[in-house]
């Protein structure tokens, strides 16, 4: 039986990529790729996909991105097996997917390999990591405990779409959630990273971008 993947990723090189290296296996028909949101849902609804390969952060479409875009495809498509192909190396981010029943998670730090054996793995219904996601977590289990709280699944998405640009009221928009909640989850965020206006989550953000660091924990930043 035919295997039919979609791969939906904004960096060209990186789906044409991924489309190589899966297009010679005669049981696989892979689908031209898509660059956002608004794409995916539109190729999902004139394909019968078996497979979605998608990258985490992905922003421009119509639906958002990261957990909110993955938990749009699983209401509207429980049949489609999901795998996320990203460079987002949070252990919070990678049980936050296994809870919203992605199959498969693998970096782009990952022996691009191993998205064959992945692919063979989800479409049977069974979960798969790369190599690297699961030394990501197997470096969470054997830390130390320590003082430092970590961010939580959501706390990391508002301070994500915050700095992407998007304001409270947009993100409260794109998360079904009220102002208020949102508010009160960057403000909690904003304390755990020891920023206590904007522009010092800025200056962090300038200073170590997007994951702040590899086991979503961060160190309030030194004093002057």
């Amino acid at each position: 039986m035919m295997v039919k993947i979609l791969i939906a990723d904004d960096h060209p090189i990186i789906a044409s990529t991924l489309r190589e290296m899966l297009s010679p296996d005669p049981g696989f028909h892979v689908l031209p790729p898509v660059t956002n949101s608004t794409e995916l849902f539109k190729a999902l609804e004139t394909n019968s996909v078996d497979v979605l390969i998608t990258d985490y952060c992905m922003p421009g479409g119509t639906f958002g991105d990261g957990l909110v875009m993955i938990n749009r495809v699983r209401r509207k498509y429980p049949d489609v097996k999901i795998i996320v192909f990203t460079s987002i190396e949070q252990p919070a981010i990678i049980h936050a997917l296994d809870s919203c029943g992605v199959l498969g998670v693998m970096t782009k730090s990952d022996d691009l390999r191993e998205i064959t054996v992945c692919v063979e793995r989800c479409r049977r219904g069974m979960s798969y990591r790369g190599g690297r996601a699961e030394q990501i977590l197997e470096e969470q289990m054997r830390r130390k405990p320590t003082a430092r709280r970590p961010l939580s699944p959501k706390e990391m998405e508002v301070l994500r779409m915050y700095l992407d640009g998007l304001n409270v009221t947009q993100i409260a928009d794109a998360l079904n959630r009220s102002s208020k909640t949102i508010n009160n989850q960057k403000r909690m965020a904003m304390s755990k990273l020891g920023c206590r206006t904007d522009m010092e989550l800025f200056k962090l953000h300038v200073s170590s971008p997007v994951q702040f660091s590899s086991e979503c924990e961060v160190e309030a930043p030194s004093a002057a």
